[in-house]
């Protein structure tokens, strides 16, 4: 009897009654084929992440960025597709930057960032103590910070490495906050007073997407040029760029999902639809 059921099922019904766990695995497909090659789906670019990546790409040649950066480990699947794409356009123009360490856990995260960005350090010919630097971590007070922007060699005498500062070519004719050209700046507020205000020094910033966006926009326009925060702004920013990376492949994964699973709605109402013009509006 069961079989004869079957048989007679049309093919809205057949549609209708598709087996869950094979939606399930489409959708699961869809989703994995980015992360094994980022597909690059054409997505809209938001004006503000347009405006932080061509604050760098303005840059004239010589000019000092100073990149305040306070990479931990339970915050980078959010904003680390942000960091490698700044680090890949910063190395490939012919611009200088300065690491400002924030956090306990960030001098292993930079290494390993920069351990990953070899081939690009190599590709563009760059040279640590020469085209970037980074500094030790230490706890950066307001009052830590007022003396940093004021004579770097106050706070800091040697490098993340222990090679003193006045040894790396890098820094021989930067001495304060004067000789910066950008800030990237994870505190809007905080850098506004700390760089903008008494060096007119302009800002981007970077970070979370709940840790940065709410906070960012009053400052957007005035002493910041552009910002780009979370996991998805991150793959705008590679898209921009070129540079493809983790955050496209996040946005892939999620646009992917969302299209199949909106096929399976329309499929699912043409096949209802379908199934009650076949019974001609039988209910």
């Amino acid at each position: 009897m069961a079989k004869e059921k079957v048989k007679e099922r049309n093919i809205w019904q057949r549609i209708g009654l598709l087996d869950y766990r094979i939606i399930y695995t489409l959708v699961l497909i869809l989703v994995a084929i980015p992360i094994w090659s980022p597909i690059g789906i054409p997505l809209r670019v938001g004006q503000n992440v347009k405006d932080y990546a061509d604050a760098l790409y303005a840059l004239e040649p010589g000019s000092v960025v100073l990149c305040k950066f306070s990479g931990y480990a339970t915050m980078l699947p959010d904003v680390e597709p942000i960091y490698m794409a700044t680090w890949k356009i910063l190395l490939s123009r012919p611009v200088k930057f300065l690491v400002l360490i924030q956090h306990p856990d960030s001098p292993s995260i930079i290494q390993y960032e920069f351990e990953r960005l070899k081939p690009y350090i190599d590709e563009y010919g760059k040279e640590y103590g020469v085209d970037y630097m980074f500094f030790p971590y230490i706890s950066m007070t307001e009052a830590a910070e007022i003396s940093f922007t004021e004579n770097i060699r106050d706070i800091f005498t040697e490098d993340l490495f222990g090679t003193p500062l006045d040894e790396l070519p890098i820094m021989e004719n930067i001495h304060s906050a004067h000789d910066f050209d950008l800030v990237i700046s994870m505190s809007p507020e905080y850098d506004t007073r700390r760089y903008y205000v008494p060096y007119r020094i302009p800002l981007i910033c970077w970070g979370t997407g709940t840790g940065l966006l709410p906070f960012v926009p009053p400052y957007y326009g005035y002493s910041v040029l552009g910002y780009c925060g979370g996991a998805s702004q991150g793959g705008e920013l590679e898209l921009y760029s070129g540079f493809l990376g983790e955050g496209v492949k996040y946005n892939d994964a999620k646009n992917l999902a969302i299209i199949g699973l909106m096929v399976f709605i329309v499929v699912g109402n043409i096949a209802y639809f379908g199934e009650k013009l076949s019974k001609g509006g039988e209910k």
